[in-house]
């Protein structure tokens, strides 16, 4: 391991061991000075960003741009406090910490028996998404991305399957792909970052009114598999550390001709850019809501890593749809257990 790896590794295990032990307010506060100062900085990571912000927003002031940028980094950030502290949550905790729209979609997949293929995109805190659905319908199922140092990716292991999730490795292991698939089969939960290609070997979609790059897994599987592809956005939320949104699923297909998964893929990606672009859902409990602060700001900000994954190519008009409808939180999940949250 060279003087890079060896610094890169200790910095995330001082943050799994130290920034959990922090009071929170002094922990967010901490993150939110990290993002101002590399905000102020200006590296090739955000003004990377407000290029491909300028694509998202077409309309926005050069102020506005910075604006969002500046809030970008934050919630980037923030995921990372989240992430530091996540472990030491308890059950009840992630409960509380957690929204969820349409989340009847996913109780009726996993009740059909065939199990269900989450399309997942970078962003607001996906992790706390897999601890919370794992507590309440079934262990997800993802996969990793290597990283260096190798003991760094051992760490990440072992944070995201302390949180309940099984998770395989993205490459380097035989057969992963077949594993997935069987998972499925026996009416797993899958959940798969599908907002950026790592093969080198994906599909050409529209995101956010582009075209961008997308794996296959995600579409392939469910076709495979015959479970239902939900298209899923986590985002930060006013009133809780993470909000997700459940579209209704696509079905597989029947007939050859709509069958590709390229189309698949396509029609996914269009729903997730436009299910980004939406408020978030309402609070539950806005008395016992947590209190890292959020910023109050109506404009819609996209993930900073989903906006680092669009391309710089000749713009179109972002979608201005609006297909969410809010729906009760199912109180019960597949096996019977409470869903309600034990302070709520």
């Amino acid at each position: 391991m060279n003087i890079q790896d060896e610094v890169t590794y200790w910095a995330y295990a001082t943050g799994w061991r130290i920034v959990r032990a922090l009071p929170e307010k002094q922990a967010y506060g901490l993150f939110d000075r990290f993002a101002d100062q590399a905000w102020r900085r200006r590296g090739k990571g955000v003004v990377q960003l407000e290029k491909n912000l300028r694509r998202v927003l077409p309309d926005a002031t050069d102020a506005q741009i910075r604006e969002v940028s500046h809030e970008g980094m934050r919630s980037y950030l923030r995921y990372w406090c989240d992430a530091f502290r996540l472990p030491s949550w308890s059950p009840e905790e992630i409960t509380h910490r957690h929204r969820a729209v349409n989340a009847h979609h996913l109780e009726d997949a996993l009740a059909a028996g065939h199990g269900a293929v989450f399309a997942v995109p970078h962003a607001g805190n996906y992790d706390l998404t897999g601890a919370w659905a794992s507590i309440h319908f079934a262990q997800v199922i993802s996969v990793a991305e290597r990283l260096k140092p190798e003991r760094l990716y051992e760490e990440f292991l072992d944070f995201r399957r302390t949180l309940g999730m099984k998770i395989l490795p993205h490459a380097g292991a035989e057969g992963v792909f077949d594993q997935l698939v069987d998972l499925v089969r026996d009416n797993g939960l899958l959940a798969l970052l599908a907002d950026r290609d790592l093969s080198r070997n994906g599909v050409q979609v529209e995101f956010f009114g582009e075209p961008a790059k997308m794996p296959i897994g995600p579409a392939a599987i469910s076709l495979l598999t015959g479970a239902p592809m939900l298209a899923t956005a986590s985002t930060l939320g006013q009133w809780c550390a993470a909000a997700i949104t459940a579209e209704p699923p696509n079905e597989c297909p029947t007939s050859r001709r709509t069958s590709r998964p390229e189309a698949f893929m396509n029609s996914t990606a269009r729903t997730v850019s436009a299910t980004l672009w939406e408020n978030e859902p309402s609070p539950q409990s806005p008395s016992e809501s947590p209190s890292p602060r959020l910023s109050k700001r109506s404009m819609p900000i996209p993930s900073l890593a989903s906006c680092l994954q669009i391309r710089l190519a000749a713009g179109q008009s972002l979608p201005r749809v609006n297909p969410w409808a809010n729906t009760p939180h199912p109180r019960t999940s597949p096996g019977g257990r409470s869903m309600r949250p034990a302070n709520v």
